[in-house]
């Protein structure tokens, strides 16, 4: 019999499956399978297949990015039973915390009929689960805030309006902020709020950003200047008239 996770894993994928379209890989599974250690090892091929295709929307990758190559003297192809890849074993452990995240944490919240979590609720296409500040502060200590700039256009173009990362400003205020207060690099955070107020003109976060690398930097006209502006965009904003106050006062 199955479970009720299984069911539901089946049926979240496979409408995933359709919403992704055509882009997901039609690889031709084997016609029985083995190895299977989370799934009922009576799953039937069709909706095992289903949930395979989910997985491959969900993450934005094909069915080699978990399974192995096969035998190719006998194009076998992929070899789908095989352990060896690491990310097919991590597979094993996420599908885990989702049936536990659902069956077991979700309920305790008390929460009356609660949406339930899939792979897609972090990944968002992106094999790698990452939010784009961390993306961007990955960047900036690899290479620099100029890379970390050129990262953000980078994936603002490929992946705008898919919802694989938050491109609203408080991803880059939050990338400039740290830039400010855990690198003690005011340029650079005034260049990274610059660049979001070229795509959000009108953001009281970004300019509250901007005037905080300001006073960082000793610019206290230029952070006053920006403060009052966040203050005509958000005129109840308490954290920025706190702000202002502090740069006036020379605190």
């Amino acid at each position: 019999m199955k479970t009720r996770f299984h069911v539901l894993l089946a049926a979240m994928f496979a409408a995933l499956a359709l919403i992704a379209g055509p882009r997901l890989t039609q690889a031709q599974g084997p016609e029985k399978f083995t190895n299977l250690r989370v799934f009922p090892k009576n799953i039937a091929r069709e909706e095992l297949l289903a949930t395979m295709r989910g997985f491959s929307g969900a993450l934005g990758v094909r069915c080699d990015f978990c399974h192995a190559e096969g035998d190719t003297t006998k194009s076998r192809g992929l070899d789908f039973a095989s352990d060896a890849r690491a990310e097919k074993r991590t597979a094993r452990v996420m599908m885990k915390m989702v049936k536990d995240i659902n069956g077991k944490l979700i309920p305790k919240a008390g929460i009356q009929s609660p949406a339930s979590v899939g792979c897609v609720t972090c990944h968002h296409g992106l094999s790698r689960p990452e939010t784009l500040a961390d993306a961007l502060e990955r960047a900036v200590e690899k290479d620099g805030v100029p890379a970390a700039q050129a990262r953000y256009r980078e994936l603002r173009g490929k992946y705008y309006g898919s919802g694989a990362y938050d491109f609203r400003p408080g991803s880059l205020n939050s990338v400039a902020e740290w830039l400010a207060d855990a690198r003690k690099d005011p340029d650079g955070a005034i260049a990274v709020a610059n660049m979001s107020l070229e795509f959000d003109p009108n953001d009281a976060g970004t300019y509250a950003a901007l005037g905080r690398a300001q006073a960082l930097k000793g610019d206290k006209a230029a952070a006053v200047a920006s403060y009052q502006h966040a203050l005509t965009l958000d005129p109840e904003n308490r954290r920025v008239k706190e702000l202002l106050e502090a740069v006036q006062s020379g605190k």
